[in-house]
């Protein structure tokens, strides 16, 4: 939800972050006042208004300020660098897999089994009824 006031459309979040600003701005002007350093209450709550302000309107490529920090972040951090090389041809990974796989000595084993059945056996299940 947005409001219009004169050229200036603001969001709900751009109206909450800069009334924080005036609040925290107000609040060091008069801990200042209260000491008699107006002026450097005043100096100190125009930067925290400012950088408030700054936060609130920060739009690089569509991104809000957290949004672009998290980008920055795992761009400088945690990605890693490419390189690449000229003229030279990659090799595709399925045929180097084919390659190795064609490349080993296959053994072939022959298992014999012993069969467990024997005549005895095949008579009794005949006489059984069982077939």
């Amino acid at each position: 939800m947005t409001f219009q006031i004169g050229p200036i459309s603001l969001s709900i979040i751009q109206l909450f972050l800069l009334a924080i600003g005036v609040a925290a701005a107000l609040g060091i002007y008069n801990s200042f006042s209260k000491t008699g350093a107006k002026a450097a209450g005043i100096l100190l709550a125009i930067l925290v208004f400012v950088i408030f302000i700054a936060v609130a309107f920060f739009k690089i490529s569509e991104m809000g300020l957290l949004a672009f920090l998290a980008k920055m972040i795992r761009n400088k951090f945690f990605d890693t660098t490419k390189k690449y090389q000229i003229n030279y041809e990659k090799d595709n990974p399925t045929d180097i897999q084919i390659k190795e796989s064609k490349s080993k000595d296959e053994k072939a084993t022959v298992e014999n089994k012993e069969s467990k059945f024997d005549k005895q056996i095949i008579t009794d299940i005949k006489e059984g009824g069982l077939i």
